[in-house]
């Protein structure tokens, strides 16, 4: 691992990738349905939709949310009672007669899409049929449960976190993966839902970031964000609605003391001091961020004689750790 702070977030970045060959078969397995339902005429065209979609998914890869834009010739039939699960089925007898080993709503069965599970395949793809709006982004996807169907705007959100990204640098995405790997090590955090993530960190990061950067910004954005609601990127939903005042409290005070902490790591690795930058990150995010070198007794002394003692009790040359290394007396000499 390269010994700067940059160094362990690029390890840390790779990391979190998905697997090469997973992603290449579910775009070549996505592609292999789309042209089988439109040759079968029962779709016009598919998209992909959640974090598969965006980039923003940690591994492993579970699921694959894939939207089927149904034909137009369907949506009177589809629109009658009956008409979401029947759009499930149409597409269902498809799908088996070119895959006769599929199976089908095994491990759950979605009110907005078909599971399908493929033999080969160490993730299920999740069809979602959806009727389409004239000349808009917007489509109306299934719902079988409540045989209903349901505004969505997936796709005006696919194209605004792509444009981010592309703002960015290509760094979007990647510090989004980062967030959420930071929420998944935090049990008061982990129940909050990934899309929240990508909220906080579209309204803190609007142009290239380093990762340490993107990431400490982020997190004092969430700590004041997180007390008044909180809108997906496309400024529809409100992501935190069913919050208490409580919950919005405990959230906040878990993500202050983290921004404070990721705030002196910058301090930490602007003044040179990698290691217990990387250190204070590693205890921030866990595992799967590198941990740092152990200290020396010798390098430890040298710093204690005038630098400053980290949150993670380091010592440090620098004196923006958490602490000075000699603290003034709190009484005086007359």
């Amino acid at each position: 691992m390269n010994d700067s702070t940059k160094g362990a977030f690029d390890a840390f970045d790779e990391e979190l990738n998905l697997d090469g060959r997973e992603r290449k078969s579910a775009q070549k397995r996505h592609n292999e349905i789309t042209e089988h339902l439109v040759n079968a005429g029962l779709a016009i065209a598919t998209f992909l939709q959640g974090s598969f979609a965006r980039k923003t998914m940690l591994k492993p890869l579970k699921d694959v949310d894939m939207v089927i834009r149904m034909h137009p010739r369907l949506e009177k039939t589809l629109r009658q009672p009956g008409g979401p699960a029947h759009a499930m089925s149409l597409i269902r007898e498809v799908i088996a007669e070119k895959y006769p080993d599929a199976l089908f709503d095994v491990d759950d069965a979605p009110a907005h899409a078909l599971q399908v599970t493929f033999a080969e395949l160490d993730f299920t793809f999740d069809l979602v049929p959806a009727l389409d709006v004239e000349d808009s982004e917007i489509v109306y996807i299934a719902d079988r449960e409540n045989d209903t169907w349901e505004w969505s705007n997936t796709r005006t959100l696919n194209r605004i976190i792509s444009t981010r990204n592309q703002a960015t640098g290509g760094r979007f995405v990647h510090q989004v993966r980062m967030l959420k790997s930071f929420k998944k090590s935090h049990p008061l955090l982990d129940d909050t839902c990934g899309l929240l993530w990508e909220a906080f960190a579209y309204a803190a990061v609007t142009g290239p970031l380093e990762h340490s950067q993107a990431l400490a910004t982020t997190l004092a954005h969430a700590a004041q964000a997180v007390t008044h609601p909180v809108l997906d990127p496309t400024g529809v939903d409100d992501l935190t609605a069913e919050w208490t005042i409580d919950e919005r409290n405990t959230y906040a005070t878990t993500l202050a003391a983290t921004a404070r902490r990721a705030a002196e790591a910058r301090r930490l690795e602007e003044d040179g001091q990698h290691a217990a930058a990387i250190e204070i990150w590693h205890t921030l995010i866990g595992d799967p961020f590198p941990q740092a070198e152990a200290q020396s007794a010798a390098d430890a002394l040298r710093a204690l004689a005038a630098g400053s003692i980290t949150s993670t009790g380091r010592a440090v040359v620098s004196p923006r750790g958490q602490q000075p290394a000699r603290p003034a007396r709190s009484w005086r000499t007359r």
